[in-house]
């Protein structure tokens, strides 16, 4: 009993398409949006030979598209030629062809949706490799500091890409350039007596909490050796 309302539900849907097409397409022929019931009422008996009264369209018109009184469900004869104005070769044509559109349009919907929720996957995927080998931190290898992926390690600091770019150990003699315009382009550190020579101001990249001074030429007469030395 359910599923005979069912059906009956589904066919009273595609009656109510069916009349919304018939009057539209009137509309659009006669180019009049009234007297559509004798418009179609002349249609019918001349191109189809089928003569539905323009009392008939009226009661469909009120009762399909302004609602203004109660349906009445068409003959199946009459369904048939409705579908025949419209371009189907009968009313189950047109049930059939509006069944297929309408699981190809949920088909559609349903690739959108898969679609759009691959995209979203892959672009969180894509944003966690990213997020996970991006190289967000440096360490100190040698005389210069190198990109890392953070791992936590006690040597690791924080990515800055101005210390990144300029601040390296160099060794420098007397005759080395320590100063441009008046401003020192060496720095210095000293800890546990031991002198280090640097590019720029920061602090040291293995000693915590020892900064780097500008060089002075006080530094340099009495910590920097003669660039023939070789006594170090």
């Amino acid at each position: 009993m359910k599923k005979s309302r069912e059906i009956q539900s589904s066919k009273e849907e595609l009656i109510q398409e069916l009349m919304e097409l018939v009057f539209d397409k009137a509309k659009l022929d006669s180019g009049k949006s009234s007297g559509l019931a004798n418009y179609l009422n002349i249609k019918f008996l001349d191109t189809l030979n089928i003569d539905i009264t323009e009392m008939t369209f009226n009661r469909y018109y009120k009762g399909y598209i302004t609602k203004k009184i109660d349906k009445i469900i068409p003959q199946d004869f009459t369904l048939d030629a409705l579908s025949n104005y419209l371009g189907f070769k009968s009313f189950k044509d047109f049930e059939i062809r509006k069944s297929c559109d309408g699981i190809t349009k949920r088909l559609k919907v349903k690739l959108l949706i898969s679609s759009i929720s691959i995209v979203i996957l892959l672009s969180g995927l894509i944003f966690f490799i990213v997020k996970y080998y991006e190289k967000d931190c440096m360490i100190w290898v040698d005389d210069h500091y190198e990109k890392i992926r953070c791992s936590g390690g006690d040597m690791e600091k924080a990515l800055n890409e101005g210390i990144l770019e300029t601040f390296k150990k160099v060794d420098v003699c007397k005759d080395s350039i320590f100063f441009k315009n008046g401003e020192a382009v060496i720095h210095y550190t000293r800890h546990n007596n031991e002198f280090e020579f640097f590019t720029n101001v920061g602090e040291h990249p293995i000693y915590k909490g020892v900064f780097t001074d500008p060089i002075t030429r006080t530094i340099i007469q009495s910590r920097v050796k003669p660039c023939d030395s070789t006594i170090k």
